[in-house]
């Protein structure tokens, strides 16, 4: 469960984000819609405090798994994000440039599962099949800068799917794929989604919060102006930008039955 009250973010004296509330419970997936530069991707950040020094945060309440964020030690913070997986836009950042994918995939399961160098190699290459990648042991060996962006991404989305944390927070993960492969990626998550508490999606893919989510938050000018269920939002939007969101989907005629 993820419970947020009156957060606040600031670098030195700019607002990042202001008064967010957000609740979402055991079980539930989230969508968080927004145009570019609102907030979105600091507010993922700030569920396992990936800031610096110079950054200020404050909350009514703040608390993810039970835990509070703004009391937790840097050891106890370190525990929680072995729970909380985050998968960031920039794909190739996200991996250390100079070591292979095997190794990568060893290194950070073996810091925080119990799976061995084999099962490993077997579930990789599972979950490699499932996201439409072939030649699974050339993969294995290849560097992430050598993929493509939609590669790259299919292979961050199943290093997350053998992390077997808990929360799964996602910034824009299907943006660099086609339309087959994000229908495969959303299929799979639909499959694992019992696995999660709780997913969260950063997404400017209606049909992805559509398929996958089962509640929607907005964001404005760095504050979550509501949340609600989908089914509501697609029926009832509400503000410029959700109203904005529905009809270029609607005029593109790019909804998925």
């Amino acid at each position: 469960m993820i419970e947020i009250a009156n957060l606040n973010l600031s670098f030195k004296d700019k607002i990042l984000l202001k008064d967010i509330n957000l609740n979402l419970k055991d079980g539930k997936a989230l969508a968080i819609m927004g145009k570019s530069g609102a907030g979105k991707s600091l507010l993922l950040k700030s569920m396992i405090k990936l800031f610096d020094k110079h950054y200020k945060l404050n909350a009514q309440k703040f608390r993810i798994d039970q835990k509070d964020i703004l009391i937790l030690k840097e050891k106890e913070l370190n525990i929680l994000r072995t729970k909380v997986n985050l998968l960031f836009q920039d794909v190739y950042g996200s991996f250390y440039p100079l070591v292979d994918i095997g190794s990568y995939f060893n290194i950070v399961l073996k810091t925080h599962t119990n799976l061995s160098t084999k099962e490993i190699k077997e579930k990789a290459f599972y979950y490699f099949e499932c996201l439409g990648l072939k030649n699974h042991d050339l993969l294995w060996h290849s560097f992430i800068y050598q993929l493509s962006g939609g590669m790259a991404r299919r292979i961050q989305i199943a290093l997350a799917l053998l992390s077997e944390a808990k929360y799964l927070l996602c910034d824009e993960i299907t943006s660099s794929l086609d339309r087959a492969n994000e229908e495969k990626i959303i299929a799979i998550l639909k499959e694992l989604k019992t696995q999660f508490k709780n997913l969260i999606f950063i997404t400017h893919d209606i049909n992805l919060a559509k398929e996958l989510c089962d509640e929607m938050a907005i964001i404005e000018d760095k504050t979550l102006i509501y949340q609600m269920p989908v089914k509501e939002f697609l029926s009832n939007p509400k503000g410029v930008f959700a109203k904005e969101l529905l009809n270029y989907f609607e005029n593109e005629n790019v909804f998925r039955s």
